[in-house]
């Protein structure tokens, strides 16, 4: 943990050893997250993964952009508010590595839809932050990730994986490798579709743990982690908070069990469409559950991609997590795919 220290010293003053407590926060795949404690305030630490966010800079260029037009808007949930550091910069470069610090704000995050009014107001809260932020200039805001939401940057990568990959991965991962190629068809039906679809500014990462919610109840308190804001359609955001929401399975669990909540799907489309139609196209309206489908889907290509790829991008705890992953992802596109009889 010294190193924790000396990047927080950048931020804030009063650290010391005998006053302040850093424990590591057991979230997220791709960032290192760290609970700072000093004397009577409380912050959250990140470092960064320049593997994955390349530019750092276009994060908080984005952050900064959306951050001032959900002000104007009037949004009613909390944002996070980063310290600058003594230098006056939202983020610290050390030995290649990038730092931020942010205020604490008092709530819980989830890894397992425990109810369906949590589903129901995470898809209102989601449809909120679209709403609040359909005025943005989408061209203003800069793709963090370039091709994380083309589809066939997916697909062509999922390709090479299973080519120029490690091949002893792909030959265990063999017969999931040919279920997925069998139904990118359905893939392919929704890159078709979206060149209709309004480009709008999304989160891009709505998962479940990305939204925290009140102690004492299941209100969602704020949508954080927008690293990922950028231009795409809402489809795919809708899409994804499915995946992650509707999953009965940890993520990383490959076992046979039912894995599709069909409850939880329906309380999150009912929760959305509540305050979505507010402003959404008939268009969009129509293709969110295929674009719950192709989620699902483009998922579980990503983790066998990686997975082929000697685990480049998602932290992994042990040695074929990522296959297990996209076994899971996989298993749910199939259920879903049968309830919504796409």
């Amino acid at each position: 943990m010294d190193e924790c220290f000396k990047i927080a010293q950048c931020f804030l003053s009063d650290v010391s050893e005998e006053n302040t407590e850093i424990s590591i926060v057991e979230s997220g795949l791709i960032n290192n997250t760290f609970k700072l404690k000093i004397i009577n305030q409380t912050y959250i630490m990140q470092r960064m993964n320049l593997n994955v966010f390349k530019n750092p800079k276009i994060i908080h260029d984005n952050y900064s952009k959306v951050y001032e037009d959900l002000a104007e808007s009037k949004y009613p949930r909390h944002k996070l508010d980063f310290i600058k550091s003594f230098k006056g910069d939202e983020l610290v470069i050390h030995e290649n590595e990038a730092w931020r610090v942010s205020r604490y704000i008092e709530g819980e995050t989830h890894h397992v839809c425990n109810s369906l009014e949590m589903a129901f107001n995470a898809a209102e809260a989601l449809a909120e932050f679209h709403f609040h932020l359909q005025d943005l200039d989408v061209k203003s805001i800069v793709t963090p990730i370039p091709g994380f939401c083309d589809f066939k940057f997916r697909i062509e990568e999922f390709k090479k994986a299973t080519i120029f990959g490690n091949q002893v991965r792909r030959l265990i991962g063999d017969e999931l490798i040919q279920e997925i190629t069998a139904n990118i068809y359905i893939i392919q039906s929704y890159i078709d579709l979206v060149k209709h679809i309004p480009q709008r500014v999304i989160h891009g990462d709505p998962k479940l743990s990305n939204f925290l919610f009140d102690k004492t109840n299941e209100n969602v308190i704020s949508l954080i982690d927008i690293d990922t804001i950028m231009p795409g359609t809402i489809l795919y955001d809708f899409g994804d908070m499915v995946r992650s929401f509707s999953n009965n399975l940890k993520e990383d669990d490959s076992s046979s069990t039912v894995a599709f909540n069909q409850e939880v799907y329906d309380a999150l489309f009912n929760g959305y469409i509540k305050i979505a139609q507010e402003f959404i196209t008939d268009q969009e309206s129509k293709n969110l559950s295929l674009a719950a489908l192709c989620v699902a889907l483009v998922q579980s290509i990503r983790f066998l991609t990686d997975y082929l790829n000697d685990d480049s991008y998602y932290q992994v705890s042990y040695e074929n997590q990522n296959f297990d992953r996209a076994s899971n992802q996989f298993s749910f596109f199939k259920e879903i795919k049968e309830y919504l009889s796409l």
